[in-house]
């Protein structure tokens, strides 16, 4: 097969080189309304929180979120993205689901041992812990969703899920401690689990959920392997904020999640 010029392949190559661009674009401006709407987020909320608030849910609840979504998800998602498969995977891609319940009640019942009581004494303090973990089971519950956007190449899915979650979240914190500021760590959470619901219901609405097993034990292998390389990765990218959350009193933690709000835009013009 040629095109008009008479060069095989040619168009082929073309239109896979515009899609490839048109991906890359799409991913960068994700990151950087992402980073900019977190940011925005971040300024206001410094000035309705006490410092103690903003510590505990942006160091410590977004913590837990960020540990049950990577230890539960990350090996599985690589292994059915790169592992070279391209049909079924449906049963595997549920895995995450599964390990999640695991993880988040290993992982939340560490850190009710070792917190202290006058961290857990804060207003609304469980009910705030419950919903970042339901928002983050709420992530996991979609995998399927995900994957085979992903292997579709349906990034315009992905922006719209991931970009309308920032705003969502951005917009519906705000909102809650603007209008509820006696319970501004519920507030958080309200609005982290918010900007979950509409991402899981922007995939689902998307359609074509993976389906059957993947039929490839090379991939499961995989998966499992990368799932547990994930825990020492997880510990080195996450050691900052779980030193800070240990050690650090929480007024402290709230100016050390400020000081990570500016150092993320640093990041994004370096």
């Amino acid at each position: 097969m040629s095109d008009k010029s008479g060069n095989p392949g040619k168009s082929g190559s073309d239109a896979g080189l515009s899609s490839a661009l048109r991906a890359g674009r799409a991913l960068i401006l994700l990151q950087l309304l992402s980073r900019l709407l977190t940011f925005a987020l971040n300024q206001g909320l410094v000035r309705l929180a006490s410092p103690a608030v903003f510590g505990t849910a942006s160091i410590q609840f977004d913590l837990i979120a960020a540990t049950v979504l990577f230890l539960s998800r990350e090996g599985v998602r690589n292994a059915l993205l790169r592992g070279g498969t391209s049909n079924g995977g449906g049963r595997l891609a549920q895995i995450p689901q599964q390990l999640g319940l695991a993880v988040a009640a290993a992982t939340v019942g560490l850190y009710l041992y070792t917190s202290p009581a006058s961290t857990k004494a804060q207003k609304d303090f469980y009910p705030a812990l419950a919903l970042y973990v339901m928002a983050a089971l709420n992530e996991l519950a979609i995998e399927p969703f995900y994957i085979a956007c992903m292997r579709d190449g349906r990034m315009r899915v992905r922006v719209q899920a991931e970009g309308g979650m920032a705003i969502v979240r951005a917009v519906v914190s705000f909102a809650c401690l603007y209008l509820f500021p006696d319970h501004a760590l519920l507030g958080f959470a309200v609005g982290h689990f918010a900007g979950a619901a509409w991402l899981a219901a922007r995939y689902i609405s998307a359609g074509g959920a993976l389906q059957g097993d993947s039929g490839d034990e090379k991939i499961r292998s995989l998966a499992w392997a990368n799932t547990r390389q994930s825990v020492v990765k997880h510990v080195l990218t996450e050691a900052d904020r779980i030193a800070v959350g240990r050690i650090s009193p929480l007024g402290d933690q709230g100016g050390y999640a400020v000081a990570m709000n500016y150092g993320m835009l640093q990041t994004w013009h370096g």
